[in-house]
Protein backbone atom coordinates (compact mmCIF):
# COMPACT_ATOMS: atom_id res chain seq x y z
CA UNK A 1 0.00 0.00 0.00
CA UNK A 2 2.63 2.65 1.34
CA UNK A 3 4.45 1.67 -2.29
CA UNK A 4 1.43 2.06 -4.37
CA UNK A 5 0.74 5.49 -2.52
CA UNK A 6 4.93 6.41 -3.36
CA UNK A 7 4.57 5.68 -6.72
CA UNK A 8 1.43 7.28 -6.99
CA UNK A 9 3.02 10.21 -5.83
CA UNK A 10 5.60 10.16 -7.62
CA UNK A 11 3.48 10.07 -10.85
CA UNK A 12 1.69 13.22 -9.79
CA UNK A 13 5.00 14.89 -9.15
CA UNK A 14 6.10 14.29 -12.27
CA UNK A 15 3.00 15.52 -14.14
CA UNK A 16 3.08 18.74 -12.66
CA UNK A 17 6.56 18.92 -13.28
CA UNK A 18 6.35 18.22 -17.05
CA UNK A 19 3.29 20.48 -17.13
CA UNK A 20 5.22 23.11 -15.64
CA UNK A 21 7.92 22.91 -17.63
CA UNK A 22 5.79 22.84 -20.72
CA UNK A 23 4.10 25.46 -19.93
CA UNK A 24 7.30 27.65 -19.33
CA UNK A 25 7.76 26.44 -22.89
CA UNK A 26 4.58 27.94 -24.25
CA UNK A 27 4.74 30.75 -22.30
CA UNK A 28 8.88 31.24 -23.48
CA UNK A 29 7.43 31.00 -27.33
CA UNK A 30 4.75 33.22 -26.71
CA UNK A 31 6.64 35.98 -25.52
CA UNK A 32 9.30 35.38 -28.13
CA UNK A 33 6.47 35.64 -30.49
CA UNK A 34 5.36 38.92 -28.89
CA UNK A 35 8.33 40.16 -29.06
CA UNK A 36 9.31 39.93 -32.70
CA UNK A 37 5.98 40.91 -33.80
CA UNK A 38 6.59 43.72 -32.04
CA UNK A 39 10.39 44.87 -33.70
CA UNK A 40 8.32 44.12 -37.11
CA UNK A 41 6.00 46.67 -36.01
CA UNK A 42 8.68 49.10 -34.91
CA UNK A 43 10.66 48.41 -38.07
CA UNK A 44 7.49 48.61 -40.16
CA UNK A 45 6.96 52.50 -38.44
CA UNK A 46 10.40 53.45 -39.57
CA UNK A 47 9.84 52.26 -42.85
CA UNK A 48 6.35 54.47 -43.06
CA UNK A 49 7.87 57.76 -41.25
CA UNK A 50 10.73 58.02 -43.26
CA UNK A 51 10.51 61.32 -45.24
CA UNK A 52 10.72 60.35 -49.30
CA UNK A 53 12.15 62.48 -51.19
CA UNK A 54 10.48 63.13 -54.66
CA UNK A 55 13.56 62.03 -57.47
CA UNK A 56 14.73 65.21 -59.23
CA UNK A 57 15.89 64.99 -62.76
CA UNK A 58 18.90 66.79 -63.81
CA UNK A 59 18.17 67.82 -67.28
CA UNK A 60 21.64 69.12 -67.83
CA UNK A 61 23.12 65.88 -68.11
CA UNK A 62 20.64 64.46 -70.53
CA UNK A 63 22.58 63.11 -73.59
CA UNK A 64 22.52 60.77 -76.29
CA UNK A 65 26.25 58.38 -77.40
CA UNK A 66 24.92 59.45 -81.02
CA UNK A 67 23.14 62.12 -82.61
CA UNK A 68 22.94 59.95 -86.63
CA UNK A 69 21.66 56.62 -86.07
CA UNK A 70 20.04 54.31 -88.72
CA UNK A 71 18.67 50.05 -89.12
CA UNK A 72 20.48 48.31 -86.69
CA UNK A 73 21.90 51.02 -84.49
CA UNK A 74 21.46 51.16 -80.90
CA UNK A 75 21.12 54.79 -79.70
CA UNK A 76 21.76 55.14 -75.49
CA UNK A 77 20.18 58.21 -73.81
CA UNK A 78 21.64 58.95 -70.35
CA UNK A 79 20.71 61.43 -67.48
CA UNK A 80 21.22 61.53 -63.61
CA UNK A 81 18.70 61.53 -61.08
CA UNK A 82 19.11 62.84 -57.71
CA UNK A 83 17.64 60.56 -54.82
CA UNK A 84 17.59 57.88 -56.70
CA UNK A 85 17.53 55.65 -53.44
CA UNK A 86 14.00 56.71 -52.92
CA UNK A 87 12.83 56.01 -56.84
CA UNK A 88 11.38 52.97 -58.17
CA UNK A 89 11.31 53.77 -62.06
CA UNK A 90 12.48 55.74 -64.46
CA UNK A 91 11.32 56.37 -68.03
CA UNK A 92 12.11 58.84 -70.87
CA UNK A 93 9.19 59.19 -73.89
CA UNK A 94 10.38 60.24 -77.29
CA UNK A 95 8.14 61.40 -80.18
CA UNK A 96 8.83 59.25 -83.16
CA UNK A 97 10.65 61.12 -86.83
CA UNK A 98 7.51 61.25 -88.61
CA UNK A 99 3.94 60.73 -86.89
CA UNK A 100 5.08 62.02 -84.05
CA UNK A 101 4.13 58.57 -82.21
CA UNK A 102 5.26 58.59 -78.67
CA UNK A 103 7.74 55.80 -77.75
CA UNK A 104 8.23 54.72 -74.08
CA UNK A 105 12.45 53.70 -73.28
CA UNK A 106 12.79 52.35 -69.53
CA UNK A 107 15.56 53.70 -67.82
CA UNK A 108 17.89 51.32 -65.18
CA UNK A 109 20.39 52.72 -63.24
CA UNK A 110 24.31 52.00 -63.66
CA UNK A 111 26.20 52.32 -60.98
CA UNK A 112 29.31 52.26 -63.02
CA UNK A 113 28.86 55.49 -64.83
CA UNK A 114 26.36 56.48 -61.95
CA UNK A 115 23.48 57.60 -64.53
CA UNK A 116 20.15 56.27 -65.58
CA UNK A 117 20.31 54.41 -69.49
CA UNK A 118 18.21 53.36 -71.80
CA UNK A 119 18.52 51.88 -75.49
CA UNK A 120 16.35 52.68 -78.20
CA UNK A 121 17.19 50.07 -80.83
CA UNK A 122 16.65 51.13 -84.66
CA UNK A 123 14.96 49.11 -87.17
CA UNK A 124 14.66 49.02 -90.81
CA UNK A 125 10.59 49.79 -89.88
CA UNK A 126 11.62 52.63 -87.65
CA UNK A 127 10.68 56.04 -88.64
CA UNK A 128 13.45 58.06 -90.31
CA UNK A 129 13.47 62.21 -89.13
CA UNK A 130 14.54 63.71 -85.60
CA UNK A 131 12.97 61.51 -82.52
CA UNK A 132 12.65 64.16 -79.59
CA UNK A 133 12.14 63.86 -75.78
CA UNK A 134 8.70 64.59 -74.96
CA UNK A 135 9.44 63.74 -71.11
CA UNK A 136 10.88 61.96 -68.45
CA UNK A 137 8.49 60.25 -65.73
CA UNK A 138 9.90 59.16 -62.64
CA UNK A 139 8.05 57.06 -60.08
CA UNK A 140 9.28 56.81 -56.70
CA UNK A 141 8.74 53.96 -53.78
CA UNK A 142 5.28 55.29 -53.11
CA UNK A 143 4.13 55.34 -56.75
CA UNK A 144 4.40 59.12 -56.35
CA UNK A 145 5.22 60.44 -59.98
CA UNK A 146 6.92 63.35 -61.11
CA UNK A 147 6.93 64.67 -64.74
CA UNK A 148 10.06 66.59 -66.55
CA UNK A 149 8.12 68.12 -69.97
CA UNK A 150 10.62 69.14 -72.77
CA UNK A 151 9.47 72.72 -73.36
CA UNK A 152 10.43 72.77 -77.24
CA UNK A 153 8.02 69.95 -77.74
CA UNK A 154 5.25 70.40 -75.18
CA UNK A 155 3.50 73.90 -75.69
CA UNK A 156 1.34 73.84 -72.71
CA UNK A 157 2.94 76.49 -70.58
CA UNK A 158 0.45 75.54 -67.61
CA UNK A 159 2.99 72.53 -66.89
CA UNK A 160 5.30 73.29 -63.78
CA UNK A 161 8.31 71.32 -64.59
CA UNK A 162 9.09 72.18 -68.06
CA UNK A 163 13.12 72.20 -69.63
CA UNK A 164 14.79 72.01 -72.66
CA UNK A 165 15.58 68.09 -73.23
CA UNK A 166 16.87 68.90 -76.34
CA UNK A 167 19.82 67.21 -75.56
CA UNK A 168 18.52 64.20 -75.97
CA UNK A 169 17.28 64.47 -79.74
CA UNK A 170 18.95 62.41 -82.29
CA UNK A 171 18.50 61.77 -86.04
CA UNK A 172 17.41 58.69 -88.03
CA UNK A 173 18.11 58.34 -92.08
CA UNK A 174 18.10 55.54 -94.53
CA UNK A 175 15.09 53.62 -93.27
CA UNK A 176 12.19 51.74 -94.41
CA UNK A 177 8.90 52.45 -92.09
CA UNK A 178 5.41 50.99 -92.97
CA UNK A 179 2.35 52.79 -92.47
CA UNK A 180 0.20 50.28 -93.49
CA UNK A 181 -2.57 49.61 -90.43
CA UNK A 182 -2.80 45.96 -89.66
CA UNK A 183 -5.71 43.97 -91.71
CA UNK A 184 -8.88 42.58 -89.41
CA UNK A 185 -10.28 39.74 -91.19
CA UNK A 186 -14.18 39.55 -90.07
CA UNK A 187 -14.92 36.42 -91.62
CA UNK A 188 -12.76 34.66 -89.53
CA UNK A 189 -14.35 35.63 -86.52
CA UNK A 190 -15.28 33.16 -84.06
CA UNK A 191 -16.36 31.84 -80.70
CA UNK A 192 -16.08 28.77 -79.07
CA UNK A 193 -19.56 28.22 -78.03
CA UNK A 194 -22.80 30.00 -78.60
CA UNK A 195 -24.42 29.24 -75.11
CA UNK A 196 -22.75 30.01 -72.00
CA UNK A 197 -23.38 29.44 -68.14
CA UNK A 198 -21.43 29.90 -64.85
CA UNK A 199 -17.82 28.69 -65.14
CA UNK A 200 -17.40 28.56 -68.90
CA UNK A 201 -14.52 29.96 -70.52
CA UNK A 202 -15.31 31.15 -74.08
CA UNK A 203 -12.71 31.55 -76.62
CA UNK A 204 -12.67 34.51 -79.10
CA UNK A 205 -10.79 34.04 -82.21
CA UNK A 206 -9.94 36.25 -85.36
CA UNK A 207 -7.23 37.08 -87.62
CA UNK A 208 -5.39 39.74 -87.82
CA UNK A 209 -2.71 40.52 -90.04
CA UNK A 210 0.66 43.11 -90.82
CA UNK A 211 3.37 43.48 -92.56
CA UNK A 212 5.14 43.98 -89.48
CA UNK A 213 3.50 42.43 -86.22
CA UNK A 214 0.92 42.78 -84.08
CA UNK A 215 1.72 44.89 -80.66
CA UNK A 216 -1.52 44.60 -79.06
CA UNK A 217 -5.61 43.73 -80.66
CA UNK A 218 -8.51 43.95 -78.38
CA UNK A 219 -12.59 43.07 -78.63
CA UNK A 220 -14.76 45.28 -77.01
CA UNK A 221 -18.15 43.80 -75.63
CA UNK A 222 -20.77 45.45 -74.63
CA UNK A 223 -22.73 43.79 -71.72
CA UNK A 224 -26.67 43.29 -72.14
CA UNK A 225 -28.03 44.68 -69.12
CA UNK A 226 -25.80 47.80 -68.15
CA UNK A 227 -24.49 48.50 -71.98
CA UNK A 228 -20.70 48.39 -70.37
CA UNK A 229 -17.67 47.55 -71.95
CA UNK A 230 -15.53 44.08 -71.51
CA UNK A 231 -12.39 44.48 -72.85
CA UNK A 232 -10.64 40.83 -73.91
CA UNK A 233 -7.11 40.96 -74.49
CA UNK A 234 -5.95 39.29 -77.57
CA UNK A 235 -3.03 36.71 -77.97
CA UNK A 236 -1.26 35.27 -80.76
CA UNK A 237 -1.65 31.45 -81.00
CA UNK A 238 1.30 30.30 -83.13
CA UNK A 239 -0.72 26.93 -84.04
CA UNK A 240 -3.95 28.18 -85.22
CA UNK A 241 -2.38 32.04 -86.72
CA UNK A 242 -5.18 33.38 -84.98
CA UNK A 243 -5.65 36.40 -82.56
CA UNK A 244 -7.20 34.20 -79.14
CA UNK A 245 -9.35 35.89 -76.00
CA UNK A 246 -10.83 34.36 -73.51
CA UNK A 247 -13.98 35.12 -71.82
CA UNK A 248 -14.90 32.88 -67.93
CA UNK A 249 -18.35 33.59 -67.30
CA UNK A 250 -18.60 34.02 -63.36
CA UNK A 251 -21.42 35.17 -60.92
CA UNK A 252 -21.14 38.98 -61.70
CA UNK A 253 -21.14 38.33 -65.44
CA UNK A 254 -24.53 39.93 -67.01
CA UNK A 255 -27.07 37.11 -68.69
CA UNK A 256 -28.27 37.69 -72.29
CA UNK A 257 -26.65 38.19 -75.77
CA UNK A 258 -23.00 39.65 -75.23
CA UNK A 259 -22.18 41.80 -78.53
CA UNK A 260 -19.01 42.72 -79.80
CA UNK A 261 -19.17 46.77 -80.10
CA UNK A 262 -15.73 46.74 -82.08
CA UNK A 263 -12.51 45.57 -82.38
CA UNK A 264 -8.60 47.62 -82.47
CA UNK A 265 -5.77 46.29 -83.70
CA UNK A 266 -2.26 47.92 -83.55
CA UNK A 267 1.02 46.62 -84.90
CA UNK A 268 4.77 47.45 -84.00
CA UNK A 269 5.12 51.28 -85.76
CA UNK A 270 1.88 52.57 -83.91
CA UNK A 271 -0.24 51.89 -87.22
CA UNK A 272 -4.01 50.92 -86.28
CA UNK A 273 -7.12 49.67 -87.19
CA UNK A 274 -10.65 49.83 -85.55
CA UNK A 275 -14.01 48.04 -86.77
CA UNK A 276 -17.00 49.35 -85.42
CA UNK A 277 -20.26 47.52 -85.04
CA UNK A 278 -22.22 50.68 -86.05
CA UNK A 279 -20.01 52.23 -89.08
CA UNK A 280 -17.79 50.49 -91.85
CA UNK A 281 -17.58 48.46 -94.79
CA UNK A 282 -20.96 46.52 -94.87
CA UNK A 283 -18.77 43.51 -95.73
CA UNK A 284 -16.79 43.33 -91.97
CA UNK A 285 -20.25 44.16 -90.19
CA UNK A 286 -22.48 41.26 -91.44
CA UNK A 287 -19.96 39.03 -89.72
CA UNK A 288 -20.41 41.00 -86.13
CA UNK A 289 -22.86 38.73 -85.37
CA UNK A 290 -20.42 35.41 -85.29
CA UNK A 291 -18.82 37.03 -82.43
CA UNK A 292 -21.94 37.07 -80.41
CA UNK A 293 -22.90 34.44 -77.23
CA UNK A 294 -25.50 34.46 -74.65
CA UNK A 295 -24.72 33.77 -70.87
CA UNK A 296 -27.77 32.18 -69.20
CA UNK A 297 -29.66 33.60 -66.33
CA UNK A 298 -27.47 32.81 -63.24
CA UNK A 299 -28.74 31.65 -59.85
CA UNK A 300 -27.95 33.06 -56.93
Amino acid sequence: MKRNFASWTISILSFVMMFSFTGCSQNQQLDDAKAAEKNEIVESQKTSNKTLKKPVVNYATLKVDKNQATSGDKVKVSVKIKDEDDMQSAYIYYLSGMTDNLQMIELNYNEKTKYYEGYIEILDSSESGTWKVESILTVDKRNRTTNTYNSLTVNDTTLENRQDLSSGDFTVSNTNPEYNAPKIDMSTLKVSQKSAKLGDKIKISIKITDETSIQKAIIVYKKPQSNKSETIQLTYNEKTNMMEGYYTVSETSESGIWKINYIIAHDTNYNSRTINCDWGDENDLKYFVNGDFTVEEIEE
